[in-house]
């Protein structure tokens, strides 16, 4: 099921760039609770960027059901940037995490628009500043998905890393039936083990962008989320 709808940066009555006012940003999403943090890093970044979300939680639910991003996933996200390409976006974000190792093969069947991993960002910063990475997660394909992106960038650079994944399902499924509490409380618990056994850590989910105001201050410099880092990497290509 397909759902979107369209968001103007000129609501916020910010004084713009022309250039950005008639952007139109799509942000492809698995999951519901990722619309408004990724949505707001956008309109920081790039204020009167019009912001169309597409929302298909059969992006999720699938990959949940195949055990990982199988084929007939690919072909459904395909389906649905298709569906935004089609309405004119310039830029399009992937935000689920679990989808952002297929964005080279979204490039070479739509070469004719950015596509970004929501993610990528992140983990180019951490593995340039780190060698030990946590990996904070809620949603297991996302955890596997980050994991091949987090080596294959440490490849790239020639350098080893450590990954120390900490995952924590029971967190998006509080999440989901609209509990957040329960699910900032299992992140924010599950978080000092991990700091400290690592150099920094990642909160794999845009879902989880909305617990980083609420990491403890000792943690707060080892800690990245990645909607904002993605919105700066949009800005750059518009």
């Amino acid at each position: 099921m397909y759902a979107s709808f369209t968001t103007s940066g000129s609501l916020l009555s910010r004084v713009t760039n022309p250039v950005f006012q008639m952007s139109t940003i799509a942000l492809v999403h698995a999951v519901l609770p990722a619309l408004a943090p990724m949505e707001r890093a956008i309109l920081d970044e790039i204020p009167g960027a019009h912001v169309r979300h597409l929302f298909d939680e059969g992006l999720s639910t699938e990959a949940e059901r195949y055990g990982g991003v199988s084929a007939e996933c690919v072909a459904r996200m395909m389906t649905v940037l298709d569906l935004a390409i089609r309405a004119r976006a310039d830029a399009v974000l992937l935000t689920c995490t679990a989808y952002s190792t297929i964005v080279p093969q979204a490039r070479e069947r739509f070469p004719e628009t950015p596509i970004f991993a929501v993610d990528q960002m992140m983990v180019e910063r951490a593995v340039a500043d780190a060698t030990r990475i946590g990996v904070l997660a809620t949603f297991p394909a996302g955890l596997e998905q980050q994991r091949v992106m987090i080596q294959a960038e440490a490849a790239a650079r020639g350098k080893t890393i450590e990954i120390v994944p900490s995952l924590h399902p029971e967190a998006m499924t509080a999440l989901r039936s609209g509990d957040a509490a329960t699910h900032d409380r299992i992140v924010l618990d599950a978080l000092p083990a991990l700091a400290e056994r690592s150099d920094l850590v990642l909160l794999a989910q845009v879902s989880m962008a909305r617990v980083f105001p609420q990491v403890p201050a000792r943690y707060a410099d080892r800690v990245l989320s990645s909607p904002q880092l993605a919105a700066r990497a949009l800005k750059a290509s518009l």
